[in-house]
């Protein structure tokens, strides 16, 4: 009997050990996120978007914030993270800007001082790939500069 309980002491433990080292995996891939960006390159709608470029991206553990070039704040967006899949899907929730009050989906390559988001427009399906966008669609390539 008091083997019966042992192996159920294990078995319990290691159950709840199994989300906890997920969730710790979670959160030190999605840190590699986390700092400041520049805007090196983007797409919308499946052509060039020019005046991304250069922009300012901030993220830090939860919240995404990207600025223009006079600093003045263009979109602000709580996000959250699954990286167990390959690119990484990302949820935003923005707060602030054009898409204020709505969800937007998308993935996201972390790769270094590189990174590329890219998302759908609110209510459509995050973007297949990571090179090249469709109508209602946005990519920004991204260079850590911190």
């Amino acid at each position: 009997m008091r083997c019966i309980k042992v192996l159920a002491a294990v078995g319990m433990m290691a159950a709840l050990a199994a989300p906890l080292s997920t969730q710790a995996r979670q959160e030190k891939e999605g840190a590699k996120l986390t700092g400041k960006w520049t805007v090196t390159a983007a797409d919308k709608d499946g052509k060039k978007f020019n005046d991304a470029k250069d922009k300012t991206v901030t993220i830090t553990q939860d919240t995404i914030t990207c600025q223009n070039k006079d600093n003045k704040t263009d979109m602000i967006c709580k996000y959250t993270l699954d990286t167990a899949s390959k690119p990484w899907r990302i949820t935003l929730d923005c707060t602030e800007g054009e898409h204020k009050g709505k969800k937007l989906e998308g993935i996201v390559l972390v790769d270094g001082k590189k990174a590329v988001l890219c998302f759908a427009k609110p209510g459509e399906k995050a973007p297949d790939n990571l090179t090249s966008t469709k109508e209602g669609q946005c990519c920004f390539v991204l260079k850590r500069t911190e």
